[in-house]
């Protein structure tokens, strides 16, 4: 079965940074389901915390096994990056979102440690607060959302 979601992405802030300074900005980029790739403004690191209130909105395709109903998965990942000198860009680390997970669960708030690139293995202890809906555009109201896998 195949389904289409309207999905809002609400970035909001990233806390327990470990810069006293700098400019941060995060991308978001759909992995599963469609090509959607935006990325926020920077904003600067006070009180190690940066605030972006920034929303994106973008459709994206679902399917799920006739036999079961599942949702399968639709990831999204959100990149946090680090503008250094010269415009040399640094990435902190990200956040895997399945956005099957929040299908037509009205909106939910949840905040996701970042996990760390190859590049970066020792991880920080960041939060990235963000919100998401994710309504049905087309398809069968019969579904079935896909155990969270998030801790």
């Amino acid at each position: 079965k195949k389904f289409k979601f309207s999905v809002k992405l609400h970035l909001k802030e990233l806390v327990a940074v470990p810069f006293v300074n700098g400019f941060l900005y995060a991308k978001a980029r759909l992995i599963d389901g469609g090509d959607f790739t935006e990325t926020s403004t920077r904003a600067p690191v006070e009180n190690h915390r940066v605030v972006w209130d920034k929303s994106f909105n973008f459709t994206c395709k679902m399917f799920a096994k006739a036999s079961t109903g599942i949702l399968e998965p639709c990831c999204i990942r959100i990149s946090i990056r680090k503008e250094g000198k010269g415009g040399r860009i640094e990435k902190l680390g990200y956040v895997d979102l399945n956005l099957a997970e929040f299908a037509s669960a009205g909106s939910c708030s949840h905040g996701y440690l970042l996990q760390g690139y190859e590049s970066n293995k020792g991880r920080d202890n960041s939060v990235l607060q963000v919100g998401v809906l994710v309504s049905l555009l087309e398809g069968d109201t019969v579904f079935k959302r896909p155990e969270s896998q998030t801790v």
